[in-house]
């Protein structure tokens, strides 16, 4: 058994990559970047006691650095982004019934088709968990970017729309259809990091790093050559029609040029948030507002301590030489002294100011108290508040337009890659809907052929909250404006829709069956009446019970069982053999009892 042991510990050892001091040194640089300091406090705070007293009080920190993240100020700016972002970054709807090249049935299975691939793309890529981060940064940040690149899943390889933080993106010209033609992208990396990733840059890298004194290396925390692991070098992806080229800036060298294969334009996608002049943020002109309303709530805080603990003067002589302190303390005074305390008296307009400034933010920002579940006025009716939302809804539409036209531009991107890289690889794509999961196998040059079109679409009532959706939806269902399915669709987080239906519908027949069976039990059928004991004793055999008893009994080969009683009823009784002639039926409906009025009038020539 210990030598089986042995034995797989050195095959497992074999197929290491790593050794134990390349672990060790990972797992110290991933503890660095966490934030173990929150998570300290947070737990602190939770569990209570004289620990979660000091941790609100920011008692006990090591570094001065800290005391900055509890200054006792509303971040108003981060409350608006999060408001604003829960309905902004929404999914649009993929169309599956896109508008095909032609009006016709192939055409519009092509497109039927197409819109199932990139279904699958969005599902494989989970492009749902996106939009709550596009909804983030495109007003904050005033822009977002996706870069289209392959990923590898289940031995195929697809075309994937890879978000990216805009913060380290630098555009270039942004043009007449808002969407630039170069971005350069700077990101910090570790040696080692570097070197792992380019292997043939490490000679250089060693060279640049080494002192020119004697070829000495420096030496760093671990004693290698590239020094301390936490001191990066910048990288650079500068991206434009070409492809994308990759640059060390300490090292003024490409190290890498990935080819473009998009006849399009660049590999990356941008969303632009719409501004006068320039890319601005939402909440570009805001930042006064906020710095006077900190202001205002230190000072007024720093008042109401003031005042709390103020002072108290004494002009005159008190008999001891201590003044005594609290509840039930009494000092005595010499005849003639005056005792006064200060008062606070500027607290009310301080706060009255900071009321004015909070207002004028939302004008700005276009924050409205109603996403803060407040109400703005004492008295709310329907339309009023439909009225005060109106500007909000209309912010929103916006930012979904432009996150609906640079969707379906991420689309076209991805299909024109994935037929340009891989034209003829047969691929199986996989999606979930109503509950069950697809399958569709394609081949980019025959299921895409050139046609890079896709239809993404935001519902009516996007903009609308939950309860004005219900109201307004059911509406429209009740005029035939719109169907059920729309309505589900245009409801948050209402999923799976197609078994939603499934099992309305399986209720509604159910409901009308029993119902037919109240009436036969009424008029005391004793089929019904053995039904209902049944579903009495077991209810969960109702529907088999129900279909039981109201699917009549499949007649064996019932089309020739009709045509024999139609010649049973004109031939008699028993007949057999092959049918008889036109003639002869003709002549027995001519006679008297033949129940017709049918005459030969002569042969039609």
């Amino acid at each position: 058994m210990v030598a089986e042991m042995k034995v797989d510990y050195a095959q497992s050892a074999s197929m290491m990559a790593m050794d134990a001091g390349q672990v060790l040194e990972r797992a110290q640089i991933l503890r660095s970047q966490t934030q173990m300091a929150d998570r300290q406090r947070i737990r602190s705070v939770m569990n209570g006691g004289a620990e979660g007293v000091q941790a609100v009080l920011n008692w006990g920190r090591e570094s001065s650095s800290d005391l900055g993240v509890d200054l006792p100020t509303a971040n108003v700016m981060f409350s608006g982004l999060e408001r604003l972002a829960q309905k902004v970054g929404r999914a649009p709807t993929l169309k599956t019934d896109m508008v095909p090249t032609r009006d016709t049935s192939p055409a519009r299975k092509k497109a039927e088709k197409r819109a199932r691939i990139v279904q699958g793309w969005d599902d494989m890529d989970r492009m749902e968990l996106q939009y709550p981060q596009i909804g983030r940064w495109l007003p904050g940040y005033g822009f977002t970017f996706h870069v289209i690149k392959d990923r590898r899943v289940s031995n195929y390889t697809y075309p994937v729309a890879e978000l990216r933080n805009p913060y380290d993106v630098h555009l270039g010209m942004w043009g007449p259809n808002q969407q630039p033609t170069e971005a350069a992208v700077f990101r910090s990396v570790s040696r080692k990091e570097f070197a792992k990733a380019y292997p043939w840059m490490r000679d250089a890298l060693e060279r640049r790093y080494r002192s020119s004194k004697n070829g000495v290396p420096i030496l760093g925390e671990h004693g290698k050559w590239e020094g301390n692991p936490h001191h990066p070098v910048t990288v650079i992806e500068y991206m434009c029609g070409d492809g994308t080229y990759v640059v060390c800036a300490e090292l003024e060298a490409i190290c890498d040029f990935i080819p473009n294969p998009l006849e399009s334009g660049p590999a990356f996608v941008v969303a632009k948030r719409y501004s006068f002049d320039e890319l601005q943020s939402q909440f570009h002109h805001t930042f006064g507002l906020m710095a006077m309303m900190g202001k205002l709530n230190l000072l007024g805080l720093i008042g109401t301590e003031d005042a709390t603990f103020r002072e108290t003067n004494i002009v005159g002589e008190m008999k001891g030489n201590t003044y005594k302190r609290g509840r039930f303390a009494v000092n005595e005074f010499e005849p003639g002294t005056r005792i006064e305390k200060p008062t606070a008296d500027q607290l009310q307009q301080t706060w009255q100011a900071i009321n004015v400034l909070e207002r004028q933010f939302r004008i700005v920002a276009g924050y409205p108290v109603a996403d803060d579940g407040q109400s703005p006025n004492s008295f709310a009716t329907g339309q009023g508040i439909r009225e005060l939302g109106q500007s909000a809804n209309d912010n929103i539409r916006e930012y979904q337009t432009a996150i609906r036209h640079a969707v379906e531009l991420i689309d076209r991107k991805r299909l024109e890659w994935d037929e340009a890289m891989y034209p003829r690889s047969k691929k199986r794509v996989y999606w979930y809907e109503g509950g069950s999961q697809f399958e569709e196998t394609y081949v980019p040059s025959k299921d895409i052929d050139g046609d890079y079109r896709t239809n993404r679409v935001y519902g009516a009532m996007a903009t609308f909250d939950e309860n004005s959706k219900i109201v307004a939806g059911l509406q429209l269902l009740q005029a035939r404006i719109i169907d059920r399915r729309t309505l589900q669709e245009n409801l948050d987080n209402f999923g799976n829709v197609s078994l939603t239906n499934e099992r309305i519908d399986q209720d509604m027949a159910k409901e009308q069956m029993m119902q037919g069976l109240g009436q036969r039990f009424a008029e005391q059928d004793p089929a019904a009446a053995a039904a209902l004991a049944r579903i009495l004793e077991k209810p969960s055999e109702a529907s088999q019970v129900l279909v039981e008893l109201f699917v009549p009994e499949e007649v064996d080969q019932p089309a020739q069982a009709d045509m024999m009683q139609q010649a049973a009823g004109m031939g008699g009784e028993g007949m057999t053999g092959p049918p008889p002639a036109v003639q002869t039926i003709l002549s027995q409906m001519e006679t008297p009892g033949g129940g017709g009025g049918v005459m030969s009038v002569g042969q039609m020539r």
